[in-house]
């Protein structure tokens, strides 16, 4: 899990860049459909698909729970958390 204990949901900093390149990736990709340029759509997708190899090395998945902030998935949160 994420070495995340000063609040937040857990997700750790590898997880946050892959993000970011996804969403740059996706940003391209829109863009060059707008000004109709296939090339720069390519660099999107290409782009896109780096951060989405990104996310699996850096294991984003793990940052996941079923209640966040790095609960154990085992039960139910504590009543008043």
């Amino acid at each position: 899990m994420a070495g995340n204990a000063g609040g937040g949901h857990g997700a750790s900093i590898g997880s946050w860049l892959a993000c970011l390149v996804i969403i740059a990736g996706f940003a391209v990709g829109g863009i060059a459909m707008v000004v109709w340029n296939w090339p720069m759509f390519w660099v999107g997708v290409g782009v896109t698909v780096l951060g989405c190899v990104m996310a699996h090395v850096v294991h984003i998945m793990d940052d996941v729970t079923e209640y966040g902030g790095g609960r154990s998935a085992a039960g139910d949160p504590e009543p008043g958390v």
